[in-house]
């Protein structure tokens, strides 16, 4: 049974996506959580596409850090503003970014990721379907 604590009263969206991501570990898919040291610091509906959130989150991950295999229902756009790394699409060449640079990964694309020697810090935004998981995570 997924258990969801609140730590502050602001968290509203981030509560509600919380939810949908426990419903569906509870219902057998695997849902992965992001790496110690990133946060999620926007959720807001997206008007002009109703059922959709957009999410904004602050990725920090130690040199050498890795992301496991994984895939979203909606896009992913990753700018990387320090360090560098690697992004890896099921089918596709490896991408290696640095500062300034960024990515666009398509809805349903299975993706995995590894900081560069000097770790990463990017800005990571998705396009969520309300009410499902915003990372469910693809086995090997």
């Amino acid at each position: 049974m997924c258990r969801i604590v609140a730590a502050t009263a602001a968290i509203a969206g981030p509560l509600a996506l919380a939810s949908a991501a426990c419903a569906a570990e509870d219902a057998g898919i695997p849902v992965y959580q992001p790496p110690a040291g990133s946060n999620q610091v926007l959720e807001a509906p997206i008007e002009a596409a109703p059922g959709h959130s957009l999410i904004v989150g602050d990725l920090v991950m130690a040199a050498g850090g890795t992301i496991p295999r994984h895939r979203h229902l909606g896009e992913e756009f990753l700018y990387v503003i320090g360090g560098s790394a690697t992004v890896s699409r099921e089918g596709e060449a490896d991408v290696t970014l640095s500062a300034g640079q960024a990515i666009r990964i398509a809805p349903g694309t299975v993706h995995w990721g590894k900081a560069g020697p000097e770790g990463v810090r990017a800005v990571s935004s998705w396009v969520a379907v309300d009410g499902h998981p915003l990372r469910e995570a693809v086995p090997e």
